[in-house]
């Protein structure tokens, strides 16, 4: 029953945001939309960006489980990019509201761990220690975050995969040079 409910209130909260701003909405506003009361909206989320921040991770898990396991980030990017294309409405009010943090810091976890796999795999060869192999996970992270954040701010015009190319063609063969330069010996 925990479920249903959690995703009836995000069904709900979708669509309430596609008439009116986030910071408009409350969780009364939700729990009548939900034939429910406020009390078993708390039961669930500590507050309305709690359950956008459940809805970002439920929605996208499951698929960025499986890119993470075939080890491809750009399937992982073009995942994100798509789910933020297919609930653009729901992005972009999370984006122009006062919870524009919690989509930051989803993207760039999301993206991190994209990232940490890949610079696993790369430096299989190589002796590195985790620190230096982290850091060079977040130095990609928040280029490619960045890249995220400003395609959401500029309304998604431009397409995923030609972002996608572009990227690739940035950082071809970069992350293991990256990694060897600060490789430990």
């Amino acid at each position: 029953m925990s479920q249903i409910t959690k995703r009836a209130l995000a069904a709900s909260l979708k669509k309430m945001m596609e008439k009116k701003p986030l910071s408009k909405i409350t969780v009364t506003d939700l729990a009548q939309e939900c034939g429910i009361n406020r009390h078993t909206f708390y039961y669930h989320f500590r507050d309305i960006y709690d359950l956008v921040q459940w809805i970002f991770v439920s929605e996208t898990e499951s698929v960025l489980e499986k890119t993470r396991a075939e080890k491809s980030w750009e399937q992982g990017m073009k995942f994100l990019f798509d789910y933020a294309l297919d609930n653009k409405k729901f992005i972009m009010g999370t984006f122009r509201s006062t919870s524009k943090e919690h989509l930051t810091k989803f993207m760039i976890r999301q993206i991190f761990i994209l990232i940490r796999n890949v610079v696993e795999m790369e430096s299989q060869d190589i002796e590195i220690s985790e620190e230096k192999k982290e850091f060079v996970a977040m130095f990609y992270t928040h280029g490619l975050g960045g890249i995220v954040m400003d395609w959401i701010e500029k309304d998604m015009r431009q397409e995923p995969d030609e972002l996608i190319d572009m990227i690739c063609a940035l950082i071809q063969g970069e992350g293991k040079a990256m990694l060897r330069r600060f490789a430990d010996n």
